[in-house]
């Protein structure tokens, strides 16, 4: 059996307790920078990742007489994400201030995940910005795992079993929230009611399709496996919000909806007439058209954790007013804004 299959952990003087074994093999890997002394904060987030299916790098990789800047540099060469674990006593160090300067002159995609609010030495913040950081410090654990997730898929990882701890006998997977079910469910409907034993890649298309048949065959087979659901006429993707299914003149975004896509309301534009998007913490991807073109909406509420809004947003939204916080528009705003009105939040 492959050793990087297998849950183990051993004590190194010095550094502690390995939660697992570093990944060593031909498939995409995030390598983790961090300072030994963080070890206690910082092997939590090894697992973490790991447990969520990513295969992991960090220094537990160095080998018996191997040179530590030769091996770290041969796995900061093939790595395919590098996160640096950054904390008050992390940024200074020398050895992780190294790593960063080798990733990025590599070319290598940096993610700075904030364990703690850090104030980066000079030299430091002229190469690294927070955005593109994650401040875990300041976040739920719901918003830390979207957030992490979002950025490994995005920079090219890969979700599998790596080194995970194996599932208890007997346990079944959880009917996912909107009604949607995983394959194995759907499986076992098939054969169940169908009476016959062919997989749910046969007919999963055919009986999604039958509850919705906007869906495409790719996100018939998303509805199926759970990664795609509905919920109070929004389809979700993995906390994306996709669009809008059903018929309210006023709708308030779902809670599991963390980001808004471009043109997620394309399908009810010529009806709604208000939208609150709810949930702290909602980013707004690709801001451009996200409320193009609504004549009949009257009142969009922007939560106090959006950190940018554009006039891009509401291009052609004449009887729209918008209810936000004036720290959160950009400076042209005002200008640009070519709606009914605006109402700033933290004014009178």
């Amino acid at each position: 059996m492959d050793d990087n299959k297998v849950m183990q952990t051993k004590l190194v003087p010095g550094v502690g307790r390995l939660p697992y074994p570093a990944y060593r093999g031909n498939e995409p890997y995030v390598f983790v920078s961090y300072a030994h002394k963080d070890k206690d904060i910082v092997f939590p987030e090894i697992k973490r990742f790991n447990d969520a299916g990513f295969h992991v790098w960090y220094d537990e990789g160095i080998s018996p007489g191997n040179e530590w800047s030769d091996e770290i540099a041969e796995a900061l060469t093939k790595c395919t994400v590098f996160v640096v674990m950054l904390t008050p006593t992390s940024a200074p160090r020398e050895s992780v201030l190294n790593e960063i300067s080798f990733a990025l002159d590599e070319g290598k995609p940096l993610l700075a995940v904030y364990l703690e609010d850090t104030e980066l030495p000079p030299g430091l913040r002229l190469r690294i910005s927070r955005k593109q950081a994650i401040l875990k410090y300041n976040m739920t654990d719901e918003e830390y795992d979207f957030k992490y997730i979002e950025a490994f898929l995005r920079f090219g990882l890969k979700r599998g079993d790596a080194q995970s701890v194996p599932a208890k006998a007997n346990s079944e997977p959880a009917v996912q929230p909107g009604g949607g079910v995983t394959i194995k469910q759907l499986d076992e409907l098939v054969k169940n009611y169908l009476g016959t034993n062919e997989t749910v890649s046969q007919k999963e298309t055919a009986v999604i399709r039958e509850e919705f048949p906007e869906d495409s065959p790719e996100d018939a087979r998303k509805r199926a496996n759970g990664d795609l659901v509905r919920i109070d006429g929004f389809d979700v993707e993995h906390g994306f919000l996709r669009g809008y299914y059903g018929s309210e003149k006023d709708i308030v975004v779902p809670d599991s909806a963390k980001v808004i896509r471009s043109l997620a309301f394309q399908n009810c534009r010529s009806f709604i007439e208000s939208v609150d998007l709810n949930q702290a913490g909602l980013m707004v991807a690709g801001r451009l058209g996200v409320f193009c073109n609504c004549p009949n909406l009257k009142t969009v509420k922007i939560p106090e954790t959006v950190k940018e809004v554009t006039p891009d947003m509401f291009q052609y939204c004449p009887n729209l007013t918008v209810y936000v916080r004036r720290s959160q528009v950009s400076p042209d705003f005002e200008e640009r804004f070519t709606g009914k009105g605006i109402v700033y939040l933290d004014e009178s």
